[in-house]
């Protein structure tokens, strides 16, 4: 819904002397005096529209004597003097508007990203992705590539010591939802998105903001008008050449394992005579072309509106199809709509209801580290293997079905996972019903009640069904087809009531809240698996002859309950005051400890106000912030930790085996506690043509969960304590800067970059601490980073004898292999710098818009390029695998093979640094032609998405979640991009558009 004007200011220059046309430009605020982004600005009796960019600035192009309408509210331009526009004296420049203390908190350290900003990316990428590089001070890093793929999200490094990132609450619409739920909403049905950061802001969600709070409105209708739009495209995209991971032709690698056969005891090598080499040679498969494909995308969008009177609707359906870029598998298909509603039902009352539903399929290969992962065939298979089996004319071989036979002897496994791509369906099915419904009421003069619901219901369906006639079943298995049927019934929903006093006098403005919050959350489960179906296309489970006892359900509940109190102060829109105090419970934390209080406070003080600033020309807006709060975690509290339970391991004589859990529950485990502290200035300068603001930030998180060993009489038992500290600090700078803004023609830049540093202060006593629950091996250490790599460090190779060499415990250099010389390394997978940049131009209807975003600092233990280069299987190998030493004083980039193989150590241990040109589109808008045609503007454009990725990194270095086997966001140690393992590489897209309103 588009923002109401709650307060205008306007500034005016650019005069055109004689000239009866000038560019009226300005900036929107709102109650607050702080810049409304996205407002619909015109020139009454015209087509002439303009909107605020998200520092509120417009221009358009008026007369003296024309009427510009914001929000349906009118003001005269008076004047083409360089001075301030005037207004008719009868127009209010106050208007009161009432929103909720959860959607509009304190300002201090808040980012706005536009809905139009994020227009230009495909819209099958998830939201989440879209922000990465337009927001300070958040890493938004994609799992992988494939259709659908959300992202690991934090905001200021949020993490625990044992619990990995840590992502933040998203809130659509009032209502709560995690970062999964990203892929199922239409970016073009975004109006914005405001990232919160500061505990000032975080108090107001008291739990379930700890970490950051990403707060996304969906598109309403504008005051007193009615339109209706339409958009569409239509692309396709193509997987990305991996950086320096080019693999061997058939003869390249005949000839390097021959060359590995003269070493003994290499299980790479296989001796041949040239005329093998010469007839094998003669096949070269390329399995890029046998696995991946050109896939299809397609996006069409409507959206109508209407506000009269205050009655708004807003209605909008959207489909969306990204078929990926793996043969046999259709990727993404997602139905979206919205249903907005707003309605006054007398002066004193009003509600809304916002409605969002969505509804998608979704099949993606394995993502696990052996034969069936189609990205580990594409790399490995041999290039001298033929994909299907071959008669002896070199003909394929068909079944009596009359499907092809899939030569199986591709790899050292003796498994094309063609083979099983071709024979399983896969389907994840997924709807989700999400929004919310207020109700408000004027209890008094300057007294508000309000109450709102918000719920999200989620229904998962998934099926994989692997027919009989395929290699897996019917030669290894032997079990004539396997089925899985998964489900997921959620519904999370939170119901909040409040009581504002709002009151303005003289040139004071005050604001006072008190309200309560409960939140519930429930999921139930089922997995259900079978063998033994009597063909390959009758799959339901009641044909399997075998039921596995691998089925089961599962349920779990979780509860919160908080009450809160507020106050906003400030004078003259000069100086400003916010403070917030929240008391919450949880059902996650010790039974005697179940409540916790936390608050927050900020200032500010709008500098430019000030008399010797008011008449400067240089600097627009100055404001100085500060806050400070404290706001509890229980994230890392896992579900009914705080209950001794027991288990059912089994049967005994027929009757059931229960065990206690070796983990006694402790009533005094509590929450995590974020001590939060930022400094920053916002600023607007050369008449507000340079914006952006400076921050930093110091983040002291405390009390996380540690296990700790109780008596040894007990049992062996242990039981859960809160210690340790950690603290995350740094500082964010955005910047925009309009360089040329005429009418016909224009370029503006803008820019992101945070600083990031980690120290850990306490580890309950203990000087380092080997982390659990990580895929690589990783200590945190006391006074260093955490998540370091642990692992014995490679110091080179001896190029007389071609020995790999190592440092021991003491730092001397050895070519003995020993794991019990791993040291923390002091690189840790976690970027220190990110950010992202580009620019925006327009020529005379044409628009141009880059975008670009960055990272450096992280490393990334390679696992794909270790496995590629050692010597001990005879799969298909990295080029560079040949570059091994073999005689004395070779400067080889491998060192000598031995039987056993690249042992791990720093050796692949790469940074992850890299710049991507993530989006460059070109569009055309038609204007002056379109007049008299009922239509408002109608732009036809071209965007390539992923352009180009700049890295050293072997491989790719954007691979959050390296295998959804293994580890996913949210399990404990889960660190982003701590290593890369065969997953779903970068795609890039090309698309051609339409967008056309009424």
């Amino acid at each position: 819904m588009r923002r109401r004007l709650t307060s205008l200011g306007l500034l005016a220059f650019l005069g055109l002397g004689t000239v009866a046309f000038a560019q009226v430009t300005g900036v929107v605020n709102d109650a607050n005096n702080f810049p409304e982004s996205d407002v619909e600005v015109t020139v009454k009796g015209t087509d002439k529209v303009a909107y605020t960019d998200e520092n509120g600035n417009f221009n358009i192009d008026a007369k003296v004597g024309d009427t510009l309408v914001i929000n349906g509210k009118e003001f005269k331009v008076t004047s083409t003097n360089l001075g301030a526009l005037k207004y008719s004296d009868e127009t209010a420049l106050e208007e009161v508007v009432i929103t909720s203390i959860f959607d509009s908190p304190s300002k201090s350290g808040e980012t706005v990203v536009s809905g139009k900003s994020l227009e230009n990316f495909n819209p099958s990428l998830s939201v989440d992705q879209m922000l990465g590089g337009k927001v300070s001070g958040l890493t938004s890093q994609a799992q992988n590539g494939a259709p659908g793929a959300t992202s690991n999200v934090t905001i200021r490094g949020a993490m625990g010591l044992g619990g990995g990132n840590k992502s933040p609450l998203f809130v659509v619409d009032g209502t709560y939802m995690s970062v999964t739920d990203m892929n199922t909403i239409n970016p073009q049905d975004i109006q914005d998105v405001t990232v919160l950061k500061d505990a000032s802001q975080l108090a107001i969600y008291g739990a379930r903001g700890a970490n950051g709070v990403i707060i996304i409105k969906t598109k309403g209708a504008k005051k007193n008008s009615k339109s209706f739009s339409y958009s569409s495209r239509i692309g396709f995209t193509e997987m990305m050449k991996q950086n320096d991971m080019d693999v061997m032709n058939s003869r390249q690698l005949l000839d390097y394992q021959n060359s590995l056969s003269s070493i003994k005891g290499v299980a790479g090598g296989v001796a041949r005579t040239q005329a093998q080499i010469d007839r094998l040679a003669q096949i070269d498969t390329d399995w890029n072309d046998s696995f991946f494909k050109n896939g299809l995308i397609t996006s069409h969008y409507f959206n109508m509106a209407s506000n009269i009177d205050g009655d708004s609707q807003s209605f909008s359906i959207g489909y969306d199809k990204n078929s990926g870029a793996v043969n046999y598998y259709k990727g993404l298909d997602r139905i979206t709509g919205t249903l907005n509603i707003s309605s006054k039902l007398s002066d004193k009352a009003k509600y809304g209801i916002n409605l969002n539903g969505s509804y998608q399929t979704l099949d993606e290969p394995r993502d696990i580290n052996n034969g069936q992962n189609a990205f580990y065939s594409v790399l490995q298979n041999r290039p001298f293997a033929s994909v299907y089996k071959l008669d002896n004319d070199g003909n394929i071989i068909y079944k009596a079905n009359g499907d092809p036979t899939f030569n199986q002897s591709v790899n050292a496994m003796g498994y094309n996972a063609l083979d099983e791509m071709y024979y399983t369906k896969n389907q994840t099915r997924t709807f989700r019903l999400y929004g919310s419904a207020f109700f408000e009421y004027e209890l008094a003069k300057n007294l508000f009640a309000r109450t709102t619901f918000g719920a999200t219901y989620r229904r998962l369906q998934y099926e994989n069904f692997t027919a009989p006639s395929s290699n897996l079943m019917a030669n290894i298995l032997g079990s004539g087809g396997s089925k899985s049927d998964q489900s997921l019934d959620r519904l999370d929903y939170n119901w909040r009531n409040e009581v504002s006093y709002i009151k303005s006098f003289n040139k004071h403005n005050i604001r006072a809240t008190i309200a309560s919050e409960y939140i519930n959350q429930s999921s139930y489960s089922m997995s259900l698996s079978s063998q033994g179906f009597p063909n390959d296309y009758q799959d339901v489970q009641s044909l399997a002859t075998t039921k596995l006892q691998s089925s089961n359900t599962a349920r779990w509940a979780v509860t919160r309950f908080g009450y809160l109190g507020s106050v906003n102060y400030d004078y003259a829109r000069k100086y400003f005051v916010d403070g917030y105090v929240r008391r919450d419970g949880t059902s996650l934390a010790g039974l005697d400890n179940k409540y916790g209080t936390f608050w927050g406070a900020s200032v500010a003080w709008d500098i430019a106000k000030e008399d010797f600033l008011r008449s400067n020309k240089f600097v627009n807006s100055l404001m100085l912030k500060a806050s400070y709060g404290e706001v509890g975690d229980d994230s890392g509290l896992a579900r009914y930790s705080n209950l001794t339970l027991m288990s059912m391991t089994g049967t005994y004589n027929s009757q059931g085996i229960a065990a206690p859990s070796l983990n006694i529950a402790n009533p005094n485990t509590t929450w995590e506690i974020n001590k939060k502290l930022n400094v920053g200035l916002d600023f607007a300068l050369l008449n507000r043509s340079l914006t952006g603001n400076v921050s930093y930030f110091k983040d002291t998180r405390t009390d996380f969960l540690f296990t700790k060993e109780l008596p040894r009489e007990t049992g062996s038992f242990t039981t859960t304590i809160n210690a340790g500290e950690l603290v995350s600090s740094g500082v964010e700078v955005e910047l925009n800067y309009d360089i040329i803004n005429k009418k016909e023609y224009g370029l503006s830049v803008y820019g992101t970059l945070t600083k990031m540093k980690y120290k850990i202060n306490d580890l309950n006593g203990l000087d380092e601490l080997i982390v659990s629950g990580t895929v690589e091996d990783m200590k945190h250490i006391k006074g260093g980073a955490p998540y370091q790599f642990y692992m014995v460090k490679f110091a080179g190779i001896n190029r007389d004898n071609g020995n790999a060499q190592y440092y021991d415990l003491d730092g001397n250099i050895t070519e003995t292999y020993d794991a019990g010389d791993a040291i923390a390394t002091g690189k840790s997978p976690m970027p220190t710098l990110t950010g992202g940049f580009g620019l925006n131009a327009k020529f005379y209807g044409f628009d141009l818009n880059a975008d670009f975003v960055f990272s450096a600092g992280g490393y990334t233990y390679n696992n794909t390029y270790q496995i590629l280069t050692s010597p001990t299987t005879t799969n298909n190998k990295a080029v560079q695998a040949n570059d091994y030493w073999r005689n004395p004083g070779d400067q080889t980039e491998f060192q000598r093979p031995t039987s056993a193989g690249f042992r791990y150590s720093t050796q692949f241990l790469e940074k992850s640094d890299y710049l991507n040109f993530r989006s460059l589109s070109l569009g055309y808008t038609f204007d002056e032609l379109l007049k008299g045609t009922g239509l408002k503007g109608v732009r036809i454009f071209t965007q390539i998405q992923n352009l180009a990725l700049w890295t050293k990194f072997h491989g790719n270095p954007i691979a959050g979640t390296a295998s959804s086997r293994y580890a996913v966001p949210g399990d404990s140690g889960f660190i982003a991009n701590a290593y890369s393992l065969f997953s779903y590489p970068n795609t890039r897209t090309y698309s051609l558009g339409l967008n056309v309103n009424f």
